[in-house]
């Protein structure tokens, strides 16, 4: 469809259907910068997607958080190629006229503001269009309310559909927004098979098939980047896409696979399954625990398919089956095992390793794989009796499982677990270890965990490139696909072009293969889905914190983890010591020997509050799908993961003051003295550095011409600066060195 120019509505009563969008104020005083003068109250957005037509609408509240009243402009940065022709701005009724301005006109008017306030934080979007408005009064402690209304034509490549929206100006904001929420409301002509947010975690309700309503929604916080939505239109029993980054030709790429069931296709391809439930019945689950554990249970009971099959196992320093084998899913059998439930109480040992045994031998051999089988393993202890070393246990385990091929789900209870034991178990056993803090309720985990494994589609599944290398994938062991699920799959590819992918798996219980074309890309802009870079890093860098936890540390491990976490600006409670003012990171030495003892640490915590806190941590970077936020000017970036039991416990985010992320460029900035360090140079000795840097003036000619030739993602660095600071960063293969204005 050709881009046209779209009359554009802005007003201020509510009305149906309104879908809201984002700006920003600009005090006119010079003095006043455009922080720190006003707060968003609430930001509403939402769009529905039409044919690749986004229809948008904003609704927007802004309140003074100043004594007096200030005059204020309102800008709202336009995306590139947008089909916005006209907005209009009212505020207490009273219409607030303005006009777009395109391309240089814009330009020039981003770099008069950063002039003005000697603040870089607008070079952002020095390359987007412009909507101004003439000045308007705001009074202090009252909110203006702002609403918007605009078309957008959105992104197409090849068969994949991108929505965007420019949320992060919210980033200005003084304080926190009570309530900032996206809600993207797509009606294809095809089944979508695909709803994934690089950007932002997002809920996704499946309407129908060609209908997907997909929502972020956030309170008392500020997001600090762009939403991004990507969707993916199949007629195919399973969808499945791969997106591709290769920032540098002649080296290895990045893929992300995105892979699910058609909704509509997939109830008929419903796998019945074999479940065995084994609870742990020792006195340590005593009271609440047992109470929960067993009211959560009834509700995986009633809710197994018509053709499931199942068995539950009591255990303690005995073990104790409710059926011989595994018994059909009928109201009599169902009964029988609530009654079981009813009369167990919570006393003696823990023998794990004799409950897998009987739990894998109930559930029988895999036959003809017309049937999945799953083993559901609650404990919250230790093993105590019986055979109790963790070989053992993990090795006749998986010699009793070579036959019955069960994915065993293993979820650890409080913090008197042991995590390596639970993580091996699960990883093993191709399943999923997970865990559940200490006061945690533990019915509603449970629930939710059955909840993602009761409709099994395709299992087994096998993922080839075909004649395509491909190396470091994560997850290592690929998950079965479920009703309503999608796997996320990165990895690193060696040849570009084009290629097929191949999926391969048991589909509604019988052998079948999925074929899709794929490009993979020979050389990728800075914009496409660089993300695919970070989300593979992340994955990597859990991938090794979990060789240390599981098998012990090694300086190639260390190594890697140390270069990994410098270069992309992940932190982690196990690489803090990046942030810290006083490592030199071009000290190979240095960083090895700090990055030793956290590893230390990490293998010698696989009990109590730490141990769980570290299974945790190492979880939420093996499983993420969205990239590492952007930081906040003059904040820092958020820490990965939690350095402590209290903070884990409250879900604290421990922010790092001395790192800056820079999501649109996967890499970091680090602060030493009064410079930042671009990571990407990092290595390199600071005075060196110096020596070699082109020294730029901010704010200088010079300063705007570069800025001018920047791109987005270049101008991303210079708007973190703050008032005298200075920079070394390297932008398209020159080092510069940014100085503080005078």
């Amino acid at each position: 469809m050709k881009l046209r120019m779209i009359f554009v509505m802005f007003f201020f009563a509510a009305a149906a259907g309104i879908v809201r969008a984002d700006g920003l104020l600009i005090p006119i005083r010079p003095d006043l910068r455009v922080r720190n003068s006003w707060a968003v109250k609430y930001h509403k957005v939402h769009i529905k997607v039409r044919d690749q037509v986004a229809d948008v609408s904003i609704d927007q509240a802004f309140v003074n958080t100043r004594a007096g009243a200030i005059e204020v402009q309102y800008l709202f940065p336009i995306p590139p190629a947008a089909a916005i022709d006209s907005l209009t701005l009212l505020v207490d009724g009273k219409e607030f006229r303005g006009r777009i301005l395109r391309a240089e006109e814009a330009r020039r008017a981003y770099e008069e503001v950063v002039r003005t306030k000697r603040d870089p934080a607008l070079l952002e979007y020095v390359n987007y269009g412009l909507f101004r408005t003439s000045a308007f009064p705001l009074l202090p402690g009252k909110a203006v309310r702002v609403v918007v209304h605009y078309t957008d034509i959105c992104k197409k490549d090849r068969d994949m559909v991108e929505v965007f929206y420019p949320l992060n100006t919210e980033k200005f904001s003084t304080l926190a927004i009570d309530e900032v929420e996206v809600r993207t409301d797509i009606l294809a002509k095809s089944p979508i098979s695909s709803v994934y947010s690089p950007t932002h975690p997002v809920n996704i309700d499946r309407l129908a098939p060609e209908h997907v309503i997909a929502s972020y929604k956030i309170e008392r916080q500020i997001p600090s980047d762009d939403f991004r939505l990507l969707y993916h239109e199949s007629r195919d029993s399973v969808g499945a896409k791969v997106l591709s980054y290769r920032p540098k030709d002649q080296e290895k790429g990045f893929f992300l696979l995105m892979a699910s069931p058609t909704l509509g296709t997939e109830k008929t391809a419903i796998v019945p399954k074999d479940m065995i439930i084994a609870l742990d019945r020792s006195g340590s689950m005593s009271g609440d625990k047992i109470n929960q554990a067993k009211a959560s249970l009834e509700f995986v009971l009633r809710n197994l398919n018509a053709d499931d099959r199942f068995n539950v196992i009591a255990y303690n320093e005995s073990v104790d089956l409710l059926f011989e084998g595994l018994a059909a899913n009928e109201r009599g059998n169902v009964d029988k095992a609530l009654r079981m439930l009813d009369r167990i109480d919570a006393s003696g040992s823990t023998n794990i390793h004799d409950a897998l045994t009987a739990a894998i031998k109930a559930i029988g051999p895999a036959g003809s794989g017309k049937r999945s089988k799953y083993i559901f393993f609650l404990t919250d202890g230790l093993p105590t009796i019986g055979l109790t070393s963790e070989s053992a246990i993990l090795g006749d385990t998986a010699t009793a499982n070579q036959k019955a091929k069960a994915r065993i789900f293993a979820m650890g209870i409080g913090y008197d677990v042991n995590v390596r034991l639970l993580d091996r178990l699960a990883g093993e056993n191709r399943g999923v270890s997970s865990y559940v803090k200490e006061k945690e309720p533990l019915e509603a985990k449970i629930s939710s965990l059955y909840s993602k494994l009761k409709n099994p589609i395709m299992t087994d599944l096998s993922v080839e490139l075909s004649g395509v290398k491909t190396s470091m994938t994560y997850p290592e062991v690929i998950p079965d696909l479920f009703d309503g699920s999608q796997l996320i799959m990165v990895g690193r590819y060696d040849h570009p072009g084009p290629t097929d992918l191949v999926i391969s798996g048991n589909y509604g219980g019988s052998s079948r293969t999925f074929h899709y074309p794929v490009d993979l890309a020979r050389i990728s802009d800075k914009f496409s889905y660089a993300f695919v870079e970070q989300i593979w890093a992340m994955r990597r860098i859990g991938f090794l914190l979990d060789q240390i936890q599981l098998n012990g540390r090694s300086g190639e491990v260390v190594d890697e983890l140390v270069r990994l976490s410098r270069l992309y600006g992940i932190i982690t409670p196990y690489t803090s010591f990046l942030a810290d003012e006083r490592t030199d990171l071009s000290s190979m030495t240095y960083l090895r020997r700090e990055g030793d003892a956290a590893a230390r640490d990490l293998s010698a915590n696989n009990i109590g509050g730490k141990g769980q806190l570290n299974a945790s941590n190492r979880l939420t970077l093996n499983n993420a799908v969205t990239a590492n936020n952007s930081s906040f000017a003059g904040v820092g970036s958020a820490q990965i993961g939690q350095s402590n039991v209290a903070n884990y416990e409250s879900n604290q985010t421990e922010r790092l003051a001395n790192v800056q992320n820079l999501s649109l460029n996967n890499r970091a900035l680090y602060k030493r003295g009064r410079q930042w360090i671009d990571s990407t140079v990092s290595d390199r000795d600071i005075s060196t550095l110096n020596a070699e840097a082109r020294p730029v003036a901010q704010f200088s000619e010079e300063y705007f011409r570069l800025a001018a030739s920047n791109s987005i993602v270049d101008n991303q660095i210079l708007a973190m600066q703050q008032p005298g600071e200075e920079m070394i960063v390297s932008i398209r293969g020159q080092v510069y060195r940014i100085t503080a204005a005078k």
